[in-house]
């Protein structure tokens, strides 16, 4: 009678035993990340190229390439503020093989001071945030002025004769422009009367300000590389407390008194809503693992941006919370 017992006993323990293997087994298979990718990815940059957003994604689209053995196209779509690009890789299908260039131009900035923009930004997937970088104040190299201070004394004695390039006001370096004509303004200084000429994208502006057809500007430390090395424009400015490496020499916003200039720029990867996790964590993982590797960081550097991964829950965090700080600034 007892031998029975154990028989059954045993019998019931290999069953279970077999059960849960096979359970093991299922959810291993479930959990299987999709095979990507399996075809050419194109990156939508809704900015011309040259400029921040432009070569930071193509840093770290040569290296996720090499990661995944893979073919990653960057294409440009400047041109109508950044929304048209933004909207044909928003609206585009949401399998992982079109991807948005993002950058605070094409979301925080865009929500909080555009008008009639044609999509929500919380209505997109946010894949991971890539890099940073500081804004710089560039002019021409025949002005005499040598700081902001120089440069608010011009606006308040001939306003009318500043001709100032900008992007529009929709792109991550406008954001400084703000700020610095809010700082202006509570000094009483009257900004009404400056030029405002719109370009499609930092590395236009920078050339435009080389060229001497507009006085002053504000491009990304990615974008004033070339004039800058060719000795075409003169730096006066750099946004926030801390001086950047790659431009020891040139005063900060907040060393020259005006602290409430310190915007600063990000890049990041987004997709269209609905884009698989899988395909999301697949991003995250290998976007943190290059931003690592000391020749991207060195890639980086450059052209004047620092690593700053954040994955997809911070990064749109990030972007939202920027949004709603831009909003406050705008009043």
């Amino acid at each position: 009678m007892k031998n029975k017992i154990g028989l059954k006993n045993h019998i019931l323990l290999l069953l279970i035993v077999t059960l849960f293997v096979f359970s093991l087994n299922g959810c291993s298979k479930n959990n299987q990340s999709v095979k990507y990718p399996t075809q050419p990815i194109n990156v939508i940059c809704p900015w011309s190229a040259g400029g921040s957003t432009d070569l930071v994604a193509r840093v770290a689209s040569k290296a996720l390439a090499e990661k995944w053995g893979a073919v990653i196209n960057v294409i440009n779509k400047p041109g109508g503020k950044g929304i048209p690009g933004t909207l044909e890789a928003l609206t585009s299908k949401p399998d992982g093989y079109t991807i948005l260039a993002d950058a605070d131009g094409s979301n925080a900035i865009v929500a909080a001071w555009g008008t009639d923009v044609p999509f929500d930004i919380s209505e997109r997937t946010y894949i991971a945030k890539v890099a940073e970088f500081p804004w710089l104040f560039i002019i021409r190299t025949d002005l005499a002025w040598k700081s902001l201070n120089d440069v608010a004394e011009a606006i308040k004695n001939n306003p009318e004769n500043i001709k100032w390039g900008w992007l529009g006001g929709t792109a991550g370096a406008d954001a400084p422009v703000v700020q610095f004509m809010a700082a202006l303004e509570a000094k009483g200084i009257d900004t009404s009367k400056v030029k405002m000429v719109t370009y499609p994208g930092g590395s236009d502006l920078a050339t435009a300000v080389a060229g001497g057809h507009v006085d002053i500007g504000v491009v990304s430390s990615t974008s004033v590389g070339p004039v800058y090395n060719a000795g075409k424009v003169k730096l006066i400015a750099i946004t926030g407390k801390e001086r950047f490496q790659s431009f020891p020499d040139v005063p900060t916003t907040v060393e020259q008194g005006w602290n409430t200039v310190t915007f600063r720029g990000h890049v990041g990867f987004a997709a269209p809503k609905g884009l698989s996790g899988d395909i999301v964590k697949i991003w995250e993982r290998t976007t943190e693992e290059i931003l690592k590797d000391p020749k991207v960081v060195e890639e980086l550097a450059k052209i004047g941006a620092v690593p700053a991964f954040a994955n997809s829950e911070d990064y749109r965090n990030y972007v939202l919370n920027l949004a709603d700080e831009l909003k406050a600034l705008k009043k």
